[in-house]
Order: structure tokens, then sequence, then C-alpha cells
């Protein structure tokens, strides 16, 4: 599981993205300003740093500081990043702030941040450049490539070793055998499955294997999918089995590492 130290004075923002990259597969750790960060640095190895480029203390939720300060102060993510990097620290450093414009993102890069995220970003969008970075720090350090984790379904995103799946930017938790299920009518997105495939893939020998059990599932997975907003991705195609649904499928792409 690959670890983030997350740099956030304003707690509440930043407890809501550790529960949300938590979900996703990370293992997320808080600090609400430069020195946390430190403390933390110097008793953790992280695989990746995200950090707010405003630190100010922020009373009641509001940041008290003068732009200036945010730019060039003490309450700076800049002025964090310019001290992890002269002590060689080389972890990658994404910047993730709700500040836009060309000053605050050319700050940040010359200050050694490798990437300058809007919090307004999809999750989507934010998931996507964690990764990039990771798999660019493995092979910058010689480790072997990791098996392939993300499947594109459409407009879903499906993470195999985070058991998530990432629909219109709400990460919904799924259960071992419905992401065996998906995973299944993903790898062939326009055919059509037999009960006794999807038992196969999803079951194999197990005593509980059965078609009341595969109702059970799709139910399940029905119910969770409803409960957030959504379609039931899976279409009964009477007589002969399942498959995805046809407004899914149309749009499903190849496998996404």
């Amino acid at each position: 599981m690959n670890s983030i130290l997350l740099v956030d004075s304003e707690t509440v923002v930043a407890t809501a993205l550790q529960d949300t990259l938590n979900q996703c597969g990370f293992e997320v750790e808080l600090a609400d300003s430069s020195k946390a960060a430190h403390e933390w640095l110097r008793r953790e190895h992280f695989d990746l740093i995200l950090v707010e480029f405003d630190l100010s203390p922020r009373p009641n939720g509001k940041a008290i500081n003068e732009l200036s300060k945010s730019v060039t102060g003490c309450w700076s993510g800049t002025g964090l990043i310019r001290e992890l990097r002269a002590a060689r620290v080389t972890t990658p450093i994404l910047v993730h702030t709700v500040l836009e414009g060309e000053l605050y993102e050319t700050a940040s890069l010359d200050a050694g941040a490798d990437d300058y995220i809007v919090k307004k970003a999809p999750v989507s969008m934010l998931l996507s450049r964690l990764h990039a970075h990771l798999r660019r720090r493995e092979r910058d350090l010689g480790l072997a490539a990791k098996a392939e984790r993300r499947v594109a379904i459409g407009r879903f995103t499906l993470d195999r070793k985070a058991r998530v799946l990432l629909a219109d930017e709400k990460p919904i938790i799924l259960a071992h055998r419905e992401m065996k299920l998906l995973e299944k009518l993903a790898s062939s997105p326009s055919r059509v499955f037999s009960p006794n495939e999807i038992l196969d893939e999803v079951w194999g020998d197990h005593i509980r294997r059965s078609l009341p059990a595969l109702s059970g599932l799709l139910r399940r997975l029905r119910q969770k999918m409803v409960k957030n907003g959504l379609p039931d991705p899976v279409e009964n195609v009477r007589g002969r089995g399942f498959r995805l649904l046809e407004s899914i499928r149309l749009n499903a792409k190849a496998p996404v590492r």
C-alpha cells in the first residue's frame, strides 16, 4: 500500500481527502503545519507528499495570512518544499491547493514541486496524477512495474487492488466478489456471459457457488449503485446471461495502469 503525507492546515478538508484516499487504497497521514510535516518525515518514510500552498493557521476555518506571506513567508507550502529539497528529500511532492493562477503554480514548481493540482479538479484526475508520479518514482528507483490494477469501464474506473469503483468521482467500496464480477464483464464489454461462466470466475469450486448466490450478489451491487445515485452496471439478457449495461459498454475502454 502506497503511503502519502498530506500537509494542510485546513483540517476539515484534509480529513475528508484523507478518508477518500484511504478508500482508494492509500495509507494517508496528516500534518497541519510545516513543523508537523518535518516531525512525520523524521519518523516515517512516505511514497508521496501532498502539500497545500497556503499553510497559514486557520482559526474558525479562515486563513489569516496576507498574499505576500502565502507566497514567500513561513506559512507557505513552497517554503516547506524548499526545505525538503534542500535536505535532499527526493520523494515526489505535489501541491494540492484551492489557489489558482500562474503565480502560485510557477512558485510551486520553482520551489521544487513535481506537480500542481487545484482542489476543484475531479477526484479521478487527482488519483491519475498520484499514480503517474508513483509509477515514475518506481521506474527511477529501478523497481519492477506493478501488475495492472486499474480498468476503465466507460465513465467508471475499477481499481483492482483497492477494490474501489470510481463512479462520477464517488469512490464506491466493492466486496471481493462484486469486483470479480465487474472485472469479468469488463474483460469483453459487448459479450453476454452465461451464469456458469460468471460462477466459474467469481466462486470457482466454492461450496456456496449457486444461482441464488449470484442473484444475491447482483442485488447487493444494484443496491449499492442506487444508494450512490448511479445506474445498475449489469444488464440481464433474458435466457442468455449478463453483460455490461449498453450505455456503459459503448464507451468501455481498454485497461489502464
